[in-house]
């Protein structure tokens, strides 16, 4: 009966949600609108829709969620779902809105032109509309970059009690791990991951922004953040003395990762949703997104924010992004193995 009772309270709990949330739906005569749901803050996405408005006249009804509770609302609801379309902030929740069944495939030409191949799901359910660095960051005033060779530099014992690390229950480690594995293979991917460990100066931290002022503090020297943390934080105060710094494998090739979009299995406007995804994958959609989320545009014919530019060019890791959710649970184990917590 405890069992029932508390499955009732869940379900209940999940219509509730789902009342709430689609409350703030405008549902038009006409169809023209789309209705989105965004793991992005409301202040770096609304100006983005709004242009897309203005371009296309279709509105956007969004809904910030972050977690799963709009997945499991989405998969409960099924065909009678009003979402339309689904941003995530990482390409392993992509991934796993893939593996609920939330995402159909789309055809389009325009996305296959403005989107390379490694950034977009090979089944077509999803699509990057930007892409971070997760890469090392340096205290200026301390250390030579030219000591910072690839990712098992940052395992030799000049860096011990100098090296400041995110929590490994975030997803952007978690992905950034795997993606490691998908390269290296899990043992050499666990040798390396296992030297950090014997470097660090704290213990993990829940944020980047921390990781980041852990090296303004001199609590430590060298980090690994999402490039887009300390883009903000150079656009607020251009003086501080630290640097991004381009580390990935032996040919120098680095990790990145994206935010994407896909269309719900059950859209009642796909077209619509199909248009908003084109329009973010077009020039002036990746201008606006990466300059207001200062992340780096996924269309190569547009050029990143100048705070970006100013840190030079770099190697993409081609291995496709899907990986990052293939080998998730494989990357936890990892970090569970040599003590990452």
């Amino acid at each position: 009966m405890k069992k029932q009772y508390f499955c009732s309270i869940k379900l209940t709990f999940f219509l509730l949600i789902a009342n709430i949330t689609f409350a703030t739906y405008v549902y038009a005569e006409e169809e023209n609108y789309v209705n989105l749901v965004s793991a992005r803050q409301e202040y770096l996405i609304k100006p983005i829709l709004e242009e897309f408005t203005k371009d296309t006249g279709i509105k956007v009804n969004y809904t910030i969620s972050f977690g799963n509770i709009m997945v499991n609302m989405i998969k409960l609801e099924g065909e009678d779902s009003e979402v339309d379309a689904y941003i995530a902030n990482d390409a392993g929740d992509l991934y796993n809105l893939q593996q609920n069944g939330i995402l159909q495939s789309i055809r389009s030409k325009v996305l296959e032109r403005n989107i390379p191949s490694h950034l977009r799901d090979p089944s077509k359910q999803w699509y990057g509309i930007s892409m971070r660095v997760r890469s090392v960051i340096y205290n200026t005033n301390l250390v030579n970059p030219s000591l910072l060779q690839d990712y098992k530099s940052l395992g030799e014992p000049r860096w011990k009690n100098n090296l400041s690390l995110r929590t490994s229950k975030k997803v952007y480690n978690k992905s950034m791990v795997a993606m490691m594995i998908a390269h290296y293979g899990y043992k050499e991917t666990k040798t390396i991951i296992k030297s950090w460990m014997k470097n660090l100066s704290t213990a993990p931290l829940n944020d980047d922004i921390k990781v980041i002022n852990a090296l303004l503090k001199n609590k430590a020297e060298i980090g690994i953040v999402n490039s887009y943390y300390l883009a903000k934080m150079l656009r607020e105060d251009p003086t501080l003395p630290i640097k991004m710094h381009f580390l990935g494998d032996e040919n120098n090739r680095v990790h990145i990762n994206i935010s994407g979009i896909g269309v719900t299995r059950y859209a009642k406007r796909k077209q619509n949703a199909i248009k908003l995804i084109e329009w973010l994958s077009s020039k002036k959609g990746q201008q606006l997104f990466a300059n207001i989320n200062m992340e780096y545009p996924v269309n190569k014919r547009v050029k990143a924010h100048k705070i970006l530019q100013d840190w030079g060019k770099f190697k993409q890791m081609k291995i496709n992004v899907k990986k990052a959710g293939e080998l998730r649970r494989e990357a936890v184990k990892l970090m569970k193995a040599v003590a990452y917590e």
